[in-house]
């Protein structure tokens, strides 16, 4: 695998860019805490392919997804579940519902390796449309590691979502403190994928650095990107509009 870098483009990209994308394509190659390195490429993989994906077309033309019955166009390297799972967030994540997750357990699929997906899924998109922002085509998958997902599951049972998220106040005194570095109080979105805080903290590594810092969101007086505060929302907006994105 080539090492990322955008050194051959007419635009210059920030050094801390490149190098969290750098750390994430690493990180996904490797061992997860529920997911294999084998199993976290092949995600990375089956994310790519939904595009080219007849049921999930049909599905989006529909009225409700569960309507219509198929079988996806896949890679061909996962569980049937995983690949719903993958397939319809990418696809279609307006429209998720809770029978559709509840399903998802009910056909055998793990809390802990559903969170996990999340993250790899949310990872590649974040760079695969950065690349497709900048007209070139997405980094080639890294070669999997070798190596047993750790498995260490935090004590989080908090009914924030429909997945089992760590509240802040829960993770202190755990192993698990540093994710919220010690503050008392964190984003929803902050603690989504708290079940798996490694998904958290690789996520919010693209974030700080493709986006804006937490610190630098309602600072005002200063703009740090080439940007400014207000231009940055206006896309955010219209992005999360097109993606159906309420929160």
């Amino acid at each position: 695998m080539s090492e990322i870098s955008y050194d051959d483009l007419a635009w210059p990209v920030r050094d801390e860019v490149v190098a969290a994308q750098r750390r994430q394509w690493t990180r996904l190659g490797q061992p997860g805490t529920w997911l294999t390195g084998a199993e976290r490429v092949a995600i990375a993989a089956e994310t790519r392919v939904v595009g080219d994906c007849r049921l999930c077309a049909a599905r989006k033309e529909a009225l409700s997804p569960r309507a219509v019955d198929g079988t996806h166009d896949s890679a061909g390297d996962l569980p049937v579940e995983t690949v719903e799972q993958v397939h319809a967030i990418v696809s279609d994540p307006g429209r998720l519902s809770r029978g559709w997750f509840d399903d998802l357990m009910a056909a055998g699929l793990s809390v802990e390796r559903y969170v996990e997906t999340v993250g790899v899924i949310a990872d590649v998109t974040a760079i695969d449309t950065f690349c497709r922002g900048l007209g070139r085509p997405p980094w080639p998958l890294p070669a999997a590691s070798t190596g047993t997902p750790s498995r260490r599951r935090p004590p989080a049972e908090r009914d924030l979502a429909w997945v089992p998220t760590l509240g802040p106040e829960h993770a202190l005194g755990t192993e698990w403190e540093w994710l919220y570095d010690g503050r008392p109080q964190a984003a929803n979105i902050y603690q989504a994928m708290s079940l798996v805080p490694e998904e958290v903290k690789g996520f919010f590594d693209l974030v700080v650095t493709q986006y804006l810092p937490a610190q630098a969101m309602r600072d005002f007086d200063t703009e740090y990107r080439a940007i400014t505060h207000a231009q940055i929302e206006l896309i955010a907006g219209r992005v999360s509009a097109l993606n159906q994105c309420v929160y």
